[in-house]
This record gives structure tokens, sequence and C-alpha cells, in this order.
């Protein structure tokens, strides 16, 4: 709802039309991706203005940013200064807000998604409140940094019929959160299962902090000087570049840290489409969640014997691209998805007709 993060809003829109329902979706400013938008209300003083980030930088430090909220769940709590400043920015955004629900008739949908717990406005619930009050169904889905280091709203949070996730950590940090795969139109990509010689490995990043990119950067720097492998390090690239940049590759590398949440997102769904044999680190309770994943699990520690012993071995490398693009079609295909979203409104004794 904030931003098209990982585009996956226009996949949950088609997975709700193909099933003959009505659907949009709302952000309140543009991906910095170039992903795809529908109403997109372009409001300001928003995170992707460079002031605001380069303001950010100078207040927080690195570790102040990245500090983990405490609860359970966890609950935003800012200070006299961020609160009155999003005060300011509620005021601002109110009028604007409201034409575009009149606009756009946003009040006369039955169900509403709240991507990243935050609603139209940061320190108010409306008109979230008055829709549920309605006998609206709301079903609020987190992200990662949403509740690891920013917390939640509980004036938004406890409006919530459904609470639901991606990410296997947040299944801890909340009392009432159901696991949802991340939909993806895996259709739309024709896998590549041919070796490339040498062995071409990438990796794509936003911020090298969460992704753990420095070990990323060092082990494979080490295999093209032990093994002539080639290294493509896809950093803040627009989304068209970096598929088309992934698609070139043998191995994706996503993420050796866990800092940014367990096991992989969807950077990962692209490289099993693309038919990439996907890297990633798996802590043990998901690889019991998802025993018949195709990732082959690293570690931070030992990334360079590990991708090695990878290397090595392209009969390994060729079973993992087709068991990639095999396991993602069963669980991340638009249709997998969305029978477990309409399962979970049967639940709530909504209507998914």
């Amino acid at each position: 709802m904030v931003e098209n993060t990982a585009n996956t809003l226009p996949y949950f829109v088609k997975g709700h039309q193909d099933r003959g329902n009505e659907a949009r979706f709302v952000t309140l400013f543009r991906a910095t991706g170039g992903f795809q938008e529908d109403i997109c209300l372009n409001l300001p003083l928003l995170p992707n203005n460079s002031w605001f980030k380069s303001s950010k930088d100078l207040i927080f430090s690195q570790v102040d940013q990245y500090a983990e909220a405490p609860g359970y769940p966890p609950t935003w709590n800012a200070d006299l200064f961020h609160r009155s400043f999003f005060y300011f920015r509620d005021f601002v955004w109110f009028p604007l807000i409201k034409r575009a629900i009149k606009r756009h008739k946003l009040d006369e949908f039955d169900i509403y998604h709240i991507e990243g717990g935050h609603g139209f406005l940061r320190m108010f619930s409306w008109p979230l409140k008055t829709w549920h009050q309605q006998g609206k169904g709301l079903v609020i889905n987190y992200h990662g940094a949403d509740m690891r280091t920013r917390g939640v709203f509980p004036w938004i949070d406890n409006l919530g019929d459904i609470h639901t996730t991606s990410e296997l950590d947040l299944m801890n940090r909340h009392p009432n959160m159901n696991y949802v795969y991340l939909p993806f139109n895996v259709e739309d990509f024709t896998p590549n299962t041919e070796l490339n010689s040498p062995i071409r490995i990438c990796h794509a990043t936003r911020d090298r902090y969460w992704k753990g990119t420095e070990a990323i950067i060092d082990a494979c720097e080490r295999l093209v000087k032990t093994h002539g492998i080639q290294f493509d390090l896809i950093e803040n690239q627009p989304h068209k570049l970096t598929l088309h940049r992934k698609s070139q590759a043998d191995i994706y590398i996503d993420q050796v840290s866990n800092l940014g949440g367990w096991g992989y997102g969807m950077n990962s769904v692209e490289a099993l489409s693309l038919g990439l044999a996907c890297a990633t680190n798996l802590v043990p309770e998901y690889e019991t969640f998802i025993p018949d994943h195709p990732f082959v699990n690293v570690s931070k520690d030992n990334l360079y014997d590990d991708l090695k012993a990878l290397v090595e071995n392209p009969t390994k490398i060729e079973e993992h691209k087709q068991r990639g693009r095999l396991w993602v079609e069963k669980t991340h295909a638009i249709k997998a998805v969305m029978d477990q979203i309409y399962s979970l409104y049967q639940n709530q004794g909504w209507r998914d007709e």
C-alpha cells in the first residue's frame, strides 16, 4: 500500500480478478524500482524524496536504523519530534486522501488488504476504522522491516481480522499470524537450464547490510580467481534491467546474514522462475517449514567453500535449476497463493465467489 516494493501487488490483483472479483491497489508514492502502479497518490513528505533520506541518515546512526523493535508484537514507539512530524503530515495528507477515496470509490470494496500495517495515515486509523465498523474485512500483511525495526501501529493492527506474512520469522513476533507465500506470475518467465561457460553467479541488492553483500562479494571474487567464474553484482538497478542480468546467470545468491529475515524473498522467487540455482542461508526452522525446498543452503562464515562445492559440480547446479522452477510453480504461482488467501476468507466467514 505504501509502495509497490517487490511488485507483488499486481499479482494479488490478478489473482482476485481471475476469480471474477473486482480489485485495485493503491500506493502512496511511486516505487523506486520502476514497478507497475495502479492508483498512485504521489503524496508529499514521503521517504522517496532525497532530502528525506538524507535527513534520516544524518539523524540516525546505522545501528539505530537497523535496531529491532521490542514487544510481542513489536510496537512503533517514536519520540516527540517524529510524532509531531507525522501528525503534521497526516494533516497535510487528509484532504488529498479523502478526495482520492471519493474519486476512485475506494469505500465501495468489501475487503481491504493493508500492506505493511500502514494505513492511509500514520497517526490515525481513519478511514480503516470506519470501514471496519461497517462490517468490511481487513487483512493486514506484514513484511520484514515493518515489524522487525519499525513495529506495528496498534491503532491499525488491532483492527485486523486476519494477519498475514510471507516472512517466517515474523510468525514468532505476532500472536495472530498466518503464513502466505509471495504470489508470482511464474508463467511470464521462460527458464534457462543451459549452463554458461564459465559459470556465472549473480547477486542483487538495494541494501548491503540486510543481505550480507560484503561477504558475498568477498567469496565470489575469490571464486573468480580460483575457478574462473564470472560474478555480476546488481546493485540499485531498475527492475527490468535486474531481471535481464539475472536471466544471464546460473547461480543466484540471495542472502547470507538473515538480518533481513530468514531464508529468501522475491529476488529468489524470480531467480527460481528464471531457472537459476538459488543459494541462500536457511535457518533450521525454515528447512523444517519447507522440507521440499530447492535452495542451496549456504552460510556466511563458510560461503566460499559452499559455493566452491557447487561450482565444482555442474550436475548439481543443473538439478537445482530444474527443481527450483517446479517448486516455485507449486508454491508461489498466483493460483496457489490465492487458494491460501481464499481459505483464510472462508475461515473468517467471508464470501469468496
